[in-house]
């Protein structure tokens, strides 16, 4: 495998990381609600209609556009501009992360969550996957059905495109759940403060996205041509 091919997987399992960090914040510190879907929200927005309970309701449509709109960025900026999607998408969860560690426990729970709906969405269509492979790296359950299918299929054929499929799976599903464990024991530490410990893996994604573009191979360069310029002045 090419240096460049392994880099981006080392990106994707970063961002499944941070995907299942936020994933598990929600959980815990917000009433075991999964902000990275909208299933459940849809379904509540349904309640609501018919339960008649409009304040809620409001609360729920908006973190239903709010999500909508998250989907909607990397669509937009891949259209009409040359900026980078998938670093954009880094920066915007840093700024989400840090606006989420300032939200305590008295804001409304819907309303704590809009972050993590317009950051999570963000996420899901930056990062789509890599190398062929198309993958969630803000949920789990099609990651398991890939991994599982594409195990049995190696079973059966004995096809070696399905045991490199099945262990790309395999991958997403330890990251992902790597951070979901992380999550746990930074809010056994420090309850919803611990959020900004998210930045761990999103400045590794970072980190890996400029190795797979280069750029930090390029940077190195220049730092060691100026070092390189100063000492000869030096010497001079």
């Amino acid at each position: 495998m090419k240096e460049n091919n392994k880099t981006g997987y080392y990106t994707q399992y970063s961002m499944c990381v941070a995907g299942g960090f936020i994933a598990a914040y929600a959980i815990l510190n917000h009433a075991d609600f999964l902000a990275s879907a909208q299933t459940a929200n849809l379904i509540n927005i349904t309640l609501c209609i018919t339960g008649k309970n409009f304040p809620e309701l409001l609360l729920r449509v908006i973190a239903a556009v709010i999500y909508m709109a998250g989907l909607s960025v990397p669509v937009v900026i891949a259209k009409y501009t040359h900026i980078n999607i998938k670093m954009l998408c880094i920066f915007i969860e840093i700024l989400m992360t840090i606006i989420l560690y300032f939200i305590t426990k008295r804001v409304n729970t819907i309303i704590a969550l809009y972050p993590v709906f317009f950051m999570t969405s963000v996420q899901w269509n930056s990062f789509p996957g890599v190398n062929g492979f198309t993958s969630s790296s803000i949920f789990s359950t099609n990651n398991l059905r890939q991994f599982t299918t594409s195990y049995v299929e190696y079973i059966c054929d004995k096809d070696k495109n399905h045991l490199k499929k099945t262990k790309f799976f395999l991958g997403v599903l330890l990251s992902y759940h790597t951070g979901v464990a992380f999550s746990y024991f930074v809010y056994k530490q420090f309850a919803m403060k611990g959020v900004i410990f998210c930045l761990v893996p999103l400045l590794a994604g970072m980190m890996f996205l400029l190795m797979e573009e280069g750029k930090l191979a390029g940077i190195r360069r220049e730092i060691a041509a100026a070092k390189k310029i100063i000492s000869t002045g030096k010497a001079n």
